[in-house]
């Protein structure tokens, strides 16, 4: 036979053999071609859910530490962990950050904090202490956002500024106080007192006793017209000056004090 003929029947068994294997192919269960595919994926899952088994017991990854920064005076760091404690106890990975972090925050020194993980096992807490503006009148100190808060322990407060109002009005009180502290600050005065009643009318007292009558309305330009009016009409008499009634349309009255 020659080599021609020895090649060509080579071929055809070839094809032979590719063609019963194809039908073997096909005759095969749709579902066990894809076993391997199955296998690995029931595997993954298998060690995934494992490893979240794992990780869901707290004494695999406990909170080692609680490290807080901040420039603090009135929250210790006790104060702190003590806070975050309960929530810690739940392990590194499943400690719920928000509520850590409403904890925080409802203490009374406590502006706002910012909780995170930092792996393997420390919180890092950051807190912002409350700045203290005024004292409410109703209890409590006042931070310059206009936010009463009540500190547990007895506070030297008796040199900070008053504020008197309707309850819930301590933003507009704060902001308002702001404003006209700014004003009055070239002429070397300070606002000991600010009230406003139940009608919104508004008083004034400064640390050299005298009232300001602001009344409801127009605050600024009354404002104005009383800082227009110091250099030279109530500042040489601010010592017999008891009460500037503001609340005119162009001008002001004065109460002189009982000699």
């Amino acid at each position: 036979m020659s080599w021609y003929g020895a090649s060509w029947k080579g071929r055809r068994m070839a094809k032979r053999i590719q063609a019963r294997r194809k039908q073997q192919d096909a005759m095969q269960p749709q579902w066990l071609r894809h076993m391997p595919l199955v296998v690995g994926v029931a595997v993954f899952l298998g060690l995934a859910s494992a490893a979240g088994l794992w990780l869901a017991e707290p004494e695999n990854l406990p909170v080692r530490t609680v490290r807080v920064q901040g420039q603090l005076q009135h929250v210790t760091t006790q104060e702190v962990r003590s806070a975050v404690l309960p929530y810690a106890q739940a392990g590194f990975m499943y400690i719920d950050i928000a509520a850590a972090r409403t904890a925080l925050e409802q203490l009374p020194w406590v502006h706002s904090a910012q909780v995170r993980r930092t792996w393997p096992d420390l919180l890092l807490v950051q807190l912002r202490e409350q700045q203290v503006l005024a004292r409410w009148a109703d209890g409590g100190l006042v931070n310059p956002e206009g936010g009463v808060f009540l500190p547990l322990e007895p506070v030297a407060a008796a040199g900070l500024p008053l504020l008197r109002g309707p309850q819930g009005t301590s933003l507009m009180l704060t902001a308002r106080f702001i404003e006209l502290q700014q004003a009055l600050t070239p002429l070397q005065l300070n606002i000991t007192e600010v009230a406003m009643d139940d009608r919104r009318a508004w008083r004034l007292v400064l640390d050299n006793g005298m009232e300001l009558m602001l009344g409801r309305d127009e605050h600024p330009a009354r404002m104005d017209r009383f800082v227009r009016a110091w250099p030279r009409i109530l500042g040489p008499r601010s010592a017999t000056v008891a009460r500037v009634d503001l609340r005119y349309t162009n001008g002001f009255s004065v109460q002189w004090r009982q000699s």
